[in-house]
């Protein structure tokens, strides 16, 4: 008799055999992995809804009025800043009391809906009512946000102390009630939406959701990496790097999507992804919008899309994620990291996708050694897929912050470039190169001297293209995306020739990406030969 268990889906059950299956399949490089009907098939879409899905919608989209003061009074705020939310360490060694900042917060209880589906919003309040604002992001006109709908609420409950569960887990979660429930229609189109809530305090907090339409045919389709938001999200203490004191040593190992991100409540979008996605917006490029979340469930969206974009900290891929999107790269979808460190953790996902497992190998671990359920480094035993294998370049190390020269201006996608040629302060906070990992053959795009850790290291972004002229390139710098911006939480105001030339290359890659595979008209040229023998470990 077969051995089954759970996937992390309410009633799924996988046999032991098909989960090794799946492994052994991503570890070999072949696209077994995949549902016979994967690439090629279109599942349930939109069209139910009446959206207008067909070729230019995202430009007409944008030319509707736009709302820019969106994020009036709700300054930027990073992932794990405690200067608004926190908790209280001394109260007790493993359940944290949360003092919040009385502002009004919420979380959804899906990270994506599509047409036709509900998704409900728990909101904890101040016992005053609440004004709910939808917007959709993008570019239009310059504004940022489209306001899709108000909703004015009652009176809403403070509910604000959460639950905890005892050491080593450290899950912060609560049980808030919904509040609201916004049903996917022909109002609210495929996009990144932040819901913006106010009572009439003095702060306010805003919660993402992802609309998507599955089977919509595009030219992109960006991932908003909810996973990594969540790993990083200290509210209520806790995340996957520290707890209330501070020290990775307290650290939970599963988080849970049933509370609010801390910060300004938008998790990483706001710095990490929305700079790009409003270029893309603002070209009229046709998008599909989909989260990690989603890649893990299915393969519907890389079916009918050209390329896949991914924003400046994509860590956190699941085996299923990583496997469906190596099948699309070999099946001719161009791949993109606008930033670094991709690919670098793989956690487990639980409880119907509303928890994310990460032990890290430890000892406690009774998992660590199994290379279906270990949850640790993609790199590392017992999983052994060093993610350069797939994006070319991996990651080497954090805290860094330099400068890029392009050492190929006449090469696309640099073309557009104005003076000077150096890109000042790009390079940081986490990096990545080629030069330390097994990997395919490279083109260098952009180049960085550092010393690093007592050595001398080259910080690469870097670009090939496959046998079925897919084209993937990894910028190797998670400040590229938030440099356009001038939004990056580590560093001093960049001068203007560099968030502009961050853009015009930016707007180069996406233009570049509408065309198909790139190898077919821009095949990379090698710089770094293919690297077959591990390096010693950089960085980590």
């Amino acid at each position: 008799m077969s051995v089954k268990f759970r996937n992390g889906r309410k009633g799924e059950l996988v046999s032991r055999g098909t989960r090794l299956r799946r492994i052994i399949t991503l570890m070999l490089g072949t696209l077994l992995v995949l549902p016979t009907t994967a690439f090629g098939s279109i599942i349930a879409t939109g069209t139910g809804c009446g959206w207008d899905t067909s070729s230019g919608w995202v430009q007409r989209e944008n030319a509707k009025v736009g709302d820019p003061k969106w994020a009036d009074g709700i300054r930027m705020e990073y992932s794990g800043d405690y200067a608004r939310k926190g908790a209280d360490a001394s109260i007790s060694k493993w359940a944290p009391i949360y003092d919040g900042n009385g502002a009004v917060e919420g979380w959804f209880d899906q990270t994506s809906a599509t047409c036709g589906q509900s998704v409900g919003l728990h909101i904890s309040g101040n016992d005053k009512p609440v004004t709910l604002q939808l917007f959709r992001m993008g570019y239009y006109a310059g504004a940022g946000a489209r306001l899709v709908e108000t909703v004015k609420l009652p009176s809403v409950s403070k509910f604000s102390f959460p639950k905890f569960t005892r050491s080593p887990q450290s899950t912060v979660s609560t049980d808030w009630p919904v509040s609201w429930t916004l049903k996917v229609s022909s109002a609210t189109p495929p996009g990144q939406y932040l819901v913006r809530l106010q009572d009439g305090g003095k702060d306010s907090n805003f919660v993402p959701l992802t609309i998507n339409d599955p089977g919509v045919k595009s030219e992109i389709t960006f991932i908003s990496s909810v996973l990594t938001w969540q790993a990083y999200n200290q509210w209520g203490g806790y995340s996957l790097y520290k707890g209330p004191d501070n020290h990775r040593a307290s650290r939970s190992v599963v988080v849970s999507f049933n509370r609010p991100y801390d910060g300004d409540g938008s998790g990483e979008f706001r710095y990490m992804e929305y700079p790009a996605l409003k270029l893309a917006e603002r070209l009229g490029i046709d998008l599909n919008y989909v989260t990690d979340v989603d890649l893990d469930r299915s393969t519907a969206s890389l079916g009918t899309t050209m390329s896949i974009v991914m924003g400046g900290h994509g860590e956190y891929w699941t085996t299923n994620m990583r496997a469906h999107i190596q099948a699309a790269v070999d099946n001719g979808i161009n791949l993109v990291s606008l930033g670094a460190n991709a690919i670098y953790a793989r956690p487990r996902l639980q409880s119907n996708d509303r928890e994310l497992v990460m032990w890290r190998g430890v000892q406690e671990d009774v998992n660590r050694n199994d290379p279906i359920l270990a949850t640790s480094s993609w790199r590392h035993s017992p999983i052994a897929q060093p993610e350069a294998k797939l994006l070319g370049a991996q990651y080497v190390g954090l805290g860094v912050n330099a400068d890029y020269a392009i050492p190929h201006p006449s090469r696309w996608p640099f073309t557009k470039m104005v003076k000077p040629e150096l890109l000042q302060n790009i390079v940081g906070k986490e990096v990545d190169s080629p030069l330390y990992a097994v990997g395919p053959a490279v083109e260098t795009l952009a180049e960085s001297s550092i010393r690093f850790r007592g050595k001398d290291i080259k910080i690469l972004a870097t670009y090939y293209t496959n046998a079925k002229h897919a084209g993937v390139i990894d910028m190797s710098t998670n400040g590229w995306v938030c440099t356009i911006d001038n939004v990056c939480a580590w560093r001093p105001i960049l001068n203007l020739a560099t968030q502009e030339n961050a853009r015009l290359i930016t707007e180069e890659i996406l233009r570049g990406l509408t065309k198909g595979p790139l190898g077919l008209w821009r095949p990379a040229i090698t710089d770094v030969p293919a690297r077959t023998k591990v390096s010693p470990r950089m960085g980590l």
